[in-house]
């Protein structure tokens, strides 16, 4: 009783004195010490130069921010994204300032800005520009196609041979000896698979007529499976522009994406098959145009930056379906006494011309 009453004549005396009250003070005015700015370099967000110095998309908004409210602050760089939210969740830093994915787990233990930038999973692909007829060919060429054919002939000469072994003693005018007779039991059947039956190559015995039948049967199973092999190898190009859902993803081959991201927790939530992990978006177009991956999903905010600034266009392209759309935000410590003070500022600088010229200058593209 004898500390409220204290605390409540001192509140009285400060009111008197024109200064606010202790009660105010700790509400609304902010801790006179650096604030903790945390960040990792990921561009076009966070970047830095030669000489360490700090420069991005979200730096330069929060060198206005900072500027326009008077805030002493340090920046703590990190590697990754994990340890920087495992930091500001245990309050070691106070604000991050990479743009990261609004969720229900980062609101539940974070206090979240207003978005900046709504964005998406994208996926990128190599971009084809051979004519059809050379796509055509080499396709022709792949390993998959020639490996298919092989088996296929190899399936036809073995029930030629075994006919024309069944055949050569009882039918020697349609099954000759020798490697003439050999022939003959291939060409019937290769006729046979693709059900052209000149009929000039007959069996005569049981035994070579209940060959045939099962021939007959198989080969109208293997031509379908192998004309819907064909149409898929040849057109394997058209399927990377073709990808409406993730199950198209899963088709068209290996993957990659950058570790620790948002991108392959939604992956893995999802359960694509296993895709390769590269420690930055750099690294994972590299390997695309290099043919290592079929195709690279990751923000698309961040793919259309490198495509744009290293000039990837006519090797590199994004498909045109979007998934995961996701609100961008900075993440703050739970109840800062910042936190009323930045988000105004945010929803002002929004709001203003300069902020499209801020996305011009690191050729952001805007997710509607």
């Amino acid at each position: 009783m004898k500390l409220k009453k204290f605390v409540f004549s001192l509140n009285i005396m400060l009111i008197l004195l024109g200064l606010p009250s202790l009660k105010a003070q700790n509400q609304n005015t902010p801790l006179k010490t650096k604030f903790r700015v945390g960040l990792k370099v990921d561009p076009p967000y966070v970047m830095k130069d030669n000489d360490g110095d700090y420069y991005g998309l979200s730096v330069d908004v929060w060198y206005k921010i900072s500027s326009d409210l008077a805030i002493p602050y340090e920046f703590i760089e990190y590697t990754h994204t994990q340890d920087m939210i495992v930091s500001l969740a245990g309050r070691k830093i106070d604000l991050v300032i990479n743009l990261l994915s609004y969720s229900g787990q980062r609101a539940r233990q974070l206090d979240v800005t207003l978005p900046f930038l709504t964005s998406s999973m994208a996926v990128a692909v190599r971009s084809t520009n051979e004519s059809q007829i050379i796509v055509f060919f080499s396709n022709l060429a792949s390993p998959s196609f020639l490996k298919l054919f092989g088996v296929l002939v190899l399936i036809v000469f073995a029930f030629g041979i075994i006919v024309w072994l069944v055949e050569k003693q009882y039918n020697p005018t349609d099954f000759r000896d020798g490697i003439y007779g050999v022939m003959d039991g291939i060409w019937w059947s290769t006729v046979t698979i693709t059900t052209v039956g000149y009929g000039d190559k007959t069996p005569k015995t049981t035994l070579g007529k209940m060959i045939s039948m099962l021939w007959m049967f198989a080969a109208i199973s293997l031509i379908s499976s192998f004309t819907a092999t064909i149409a898929s190898t040849l057109t394997v190009n058209r399927l990377e522009t073709e990808i409406n859902t993730l199950q198209d993803l899963n088709k068209i081959g290996k993957i990659g994406t950058v570790r620790n991201s948002d991108t392959e927790d939604y992956l893995v939530r999802h359960q694509l098959k296993p895709f390769k992990k590269y420690d930055s978006t750099e690294e994972g177009l590299e390997d695309l145009d290099n043919g290592v991956i079929k195709a690279f999903a990751h923000d698309r905010a961040v793919i259309h930056f490198f495509i744009t600034e290293q000039n990837l266009g006519d090797q590199i392209k994004l498909v045109p379906t979007m998934f995961n759309k996701h609100y961008l935000s900075w993440l703050m410590t739970r109840n800062n006494l910042y936190y009323r003070q930045i988000n105004p500022e945010i929803a002002d600088f929004l709001g203003r011309e300069s902020w499209e010229k801020y996305l011009q200058k690191y050729s952001m593209e805007l997710v509607n």
